[in-house]
């Protein structure tokens, strides 16, 4: 949804009717769960895969992080679900920012810019350059900047783009509508 909406995969998920998970599930761009056997995942062909795991509390959670999810903060939001829902400690998140549209390919106009600004102000401005026709950002950054604000030290970044490297990966803006998407996706195993 291009949003901030963060789902807990709990019991009240478990119990309910497969229709209600997908009500449940409308809306919502991130999920975050403690169930083991449970694999939470999110889809993306541009956007940015984010992957978390609290190494103590034993709890994941994905989301996806368009240019507007990681304006309004979907990487910081996630983390403060996983301290709300779970007590986790920021300091014990380990996170992973997956293959997405780089710098060097997301080109647009002074929409992103500007919200990104909105949201952090001048600490938004090392990852926007101007070419003289349009903006282009590094999105990965962005979230990662956020990831850090949120008291993550652990990240992981993928150098991947995905426009660049449509032989490994789909691209919405090189594949358009025929194309399809990449999973990204985590659990936490039963036996541990």
């Amino acid at each position: 949804m291009h949003g901030t909406s963060v789902l807990d995969v709990g019991q009240e998920y478990a119990d309910a009717s497969q229709d209600t998970r997908r009500e449940m599930l409308e809306g919502v761009d991130a999920l975050v769960t403690d169930r083991p056997g449970y694999c939470i995942c999110v889809s993306t062909a541009d956007c940015i895969p984010l992957l978390f795991y609290d190494i103590q509390r034993r709890v994941v959670a994905v989301a996806h992080a368009g240019w507007r999810g990681t304006a309004l903060g979907i990487a910081g939001k996630t983390v403060r679900e996983m301290q709300r829902l779970f007590g986790c400690d920021p300091a014990d998140i380990r996170a992973a920012i997956g293959p997405a549209i780089g710098q060097c390919c997301f080109e647009t106009d002074s929409d992103v810019p500007e919200a990104l600004r909105a949201a952090l102000v001048g600490e938004a401005e090392p990852y926007i350059t101007w070419n003289g026709h349009k903006y282009h950002i590094d999105l990965k950054a962005v979230n990662a900047l956020w990831l850090q604000k949120a008291g993550v030290t652990r990240i992981d970044i993928s150098g991947d783009c995905t426009a660049c490297r449509t032989d490994l990966y789909w691209s919405h803006r090189k594949h358009g509508g025929a194309r399809g998407s990449q999973i990204a996706m985590i659990s936490l195993e039963d036996n541990l």
